[in-house]
Order: C-alpha cells, then sequence, then structure tokens
C-alpha cells in the first residue's frame, strides 16, 4: 500500500510539474516598458530564434501558440502568449509552455519562459530608447 502510494505521488509530482506561466508571478515581474505593439513585433521576431513554430498568430487579440520542438532537453513545448495593454506605454505578457507530452520538465519550461520573456522584454525596452 506504501509502496502505491509512493508511486502514485511521484507520477502527480511529475505531471504537475510539466507547465509553466508568467501567472504565477507577480504582475510587475510581467510588465514590459514598451507599448503593446513594440512588444508584439519583437515578440514574433524572436520566437523563430528560439526554434518555434507559430502556429496561430491573432493580433486582433494579441495572442500567439506556438510549438518549440523536440530537444535533448524536451519532448517539445506548447506555447502560448497574450498582451495585455497596460496604458501606452506599458505591455503586460502572459506566458505560458507545457509539455507536449503533459510530462515531466524538471524545470525546463520555466527556465524557457524566463529566458525568453527576457529577451522580449530587453529588445521591445531597447527599441524605444
Amino acid at each position: 500500500m506504501k509502496r502505491r502510494l509512493l508511486i502514485v505521488g511521484l507520477i502527480i509530482i511529475t505531471v504537475s510539474c510539466a507547465t509553466y506561466s508568467t501567472t504565477r508571478r507577480p504582475q510587475a515581474e510581467n510588465t514590459i516598458n514598451a507599448s503593446i505593439d513594440v512588444v508584439w513585433q519583437k515578440t514574433l521576431e524572436i520566437l523563430p530564434t528560439e526554434r518555434m513554430t507559430l502556429k496561430n498568430v491573432d493580433k486582433e487579440n494579441y495572442f500567439i501558440a506556438a510549438r518549440k520542438h523536440i530537444t535533448f532537453w524536451s519532448w517539445g513545448d506548447e506555447i502560448s502568449i497574450r498582451l495585455i495593454a497596460k496604458g501606452e506605454k506599458q505591455t503586460i505578457m502572459d506566458f505560458s509552455a507545457g509539455s507536449v507530452w503533459g510530462w515531466g520538465d524538471f524545470g525546463h519550461e520555466g527556465r524557457m519562459v524566463k529566458s525568453i520573456f527576457d529577451k522580449i522584454k530587453n529588445a521591445s525596452e531597447s527599441a524605444i530608447r
């Protein structure tokens, strides 16, 4: 019985670690000091450089769905990004990533989201200086 509980517990922990979203962070950490159109453009420029294929690009709703291909570190990732204008010169980015297989990622999703978010933020804020 203890062994079954241990196995179920390990499965739950492994599967629950398969997604990451910036919505878990305080809003201030998701804010980019640039207009939504600048952030949109920089996001579209940066995602393909991160080996991502754009699946859905909806400028009207400022939503992007993409897929990152399988690598040595990942079984592939499903990405979704929604931009929300916060005044004329700030944008909030909700950036989520999940494993294609829904299996554990051991922190990969979080590292990837934070890295790409930082690249988009730096490019967007540099573009307006």
